[in-house]
């Protein structure tokens, strides 16, 4: 009895662990199968930038102080306020005009009048063009001549630190899109005024100052606001497009013959003159010339290993292609296409594809990798550094 209910318990353990593994090998089968999204060719614009942040300052920040250590009588300006070269601010009484019409203001408003008739106060002139941005003083105080009464900006401008690994593809007079923190919704275009020659160096970065000059300062900007700043470096507009992550790019062949059509041969049933042939046909298909094709059966000799790396390093250029439907959902067609610039988001199709054209864009499934013993983020990982 005891015998017999060690084999039931087996064939149990057998049969759940059995059960267990189709349905394990069921799921990888299933989720082996590739799955795909569609995009749609369509006309939009590009526009390649490099992003920066900056700050409202003025072109010239002066301080307008006064001629005479006195008070200040009057005024005649506020914050915001357009000025003029050698207009006049306001009025200052001297400390001693001041004493005298306080003296004269105890006896009597006619001797007061008299007195300021007399000794006139001295004006506070405007230097240049400008903005009022600050007003420090207010009439009835007393200023000395260091005191900075008003503050006079020309013009606001943007000014950004770029990167120097950026500034090399900045250039005076190039087009900027500016927006404010404070308006973000509001953009207005500006120009590359001035790239500084000398570098400062911020948290062991390398910084180059820029002065971006706007083609009409909006009314609501004001001198200290943070700014986001697009340099254009290329643009193009109603071009036809498609997500960057539709395109795939395979090696090229110099011959124009379809790389990797058929599988890799087997050499080891072959005679050494077929192998060679073998050989031969399948480095022309790789895109290699009859030179290349002669040194490397030289080195290697017919018995030597299928070609490999060196035929794809000396093939030609990476084509890019799309993947469409072709009625079979496990094996899209490759369309060869031809692409101009991209954003890092979309990527210009100059030929191979029309307006309205769906692709496949094959989904990237974590799950099956997790499942098995290599994960793909692994071998990521280990490969090297990949570029942005």
């Amino acid at each position: 009895m005891k015998k017999a209910m060690k084999w039931i318990i087996v064939l149990v353990v057998l049969g759940g662990v059995g059960t267990r593994y189709f349905k394990l090998k069921l799921d990888t089968t299933e989720t082996a199968k590739p799955s795909y999204d569609e995009a749609v060719v369509e006309v939009r614009d590009i526009r390649i930038v490099v992003e920066s942040t900056g700050e409202v300052q003025p072109r010239n920040r002066l301080d307008v102080k006064p001629p005479i250590a006195g008070r200040l009588e009057e005024l005649l300006v506020d914050e915001g306020d357009k000025v003029t070269k050698g207009q006049i601010l306001g009025w200052i009484s001297s400390t001693e005009r001041a004493t005298l019409l306080d003296a004269a203001l105890a006896t009597s408003k006619e001797e007061l009048d008299y007195w300021a008739d007399l000794y006139k106060p001295s004006p506070l002139i405007s230097p240049l063009n400008g903005t009022i941005i600050a007003r420090n003083f207010e009439p009835g105080q007393s200023i000395g001549v260091s005191d900075a009464v008003l503050v006079i900006a020309d013009d606001l401008i943007i000014v950004a630190n770029l990167d120097e690994t950026d500034v090399g593809q900045i250039k005076n007079d190039q087009a900027v899109v500016v927006s404010l923190e404070a308006y973000p919704d509001s953009e207005f275009p500006c120009v590359v005024e001035k790239i500084a020659y000398d570098a400062t160096t911020v948290q062991n970065v390398t910084m180059y100052e820029v002065d971006v000059r706007p083609d009409r300062v909006p009314r609501f900007a004001r001198s200290g606001m943070t700014a986001n700043l697009e340099f254009v470096v290329e643009e193009k507009e109603k071009v036809l497009t498609l997500p960057a992550s539709a395109i795939q790019q395979k090696s090229g062949s110099k011959s124009g013959a379809k790389s990797g059509s058929g599988k890799r041969p087997d050499f080891s049933n072959m005679s050494e003159d077929e192998r060679k042939k073998a050989m031969t046909e399948r480095m022309r298909e790789r895109g290699m010339s009859e030179s290349e094709i002669k040194e490397r059966l030289a080195q290697g000799g017919p018995g030597g290993g299928a070609p490999g790396g060196s035929a794809r390093k000396s093939g030609g250029s990476a084509k890019s292609f799309v993947l469409i439907e072709s009625g079979d959902p496990d094996n899209p067609t490759e369309v060869e296409v031809q692409v101009g610039v991209s954003d890092g988001s979309y990527t210009e199709i100059t030929e191979g594809l029309e307006e309205g054209d769906t692709v496949l864009i094959r989904r990237i499934s974590l799950g099956s990798s997790a499942k098995k013993g290599g994960s793909s983020f692994m071998s990521s990982m280990t490969g090297g550094r990949r570029g942005r």
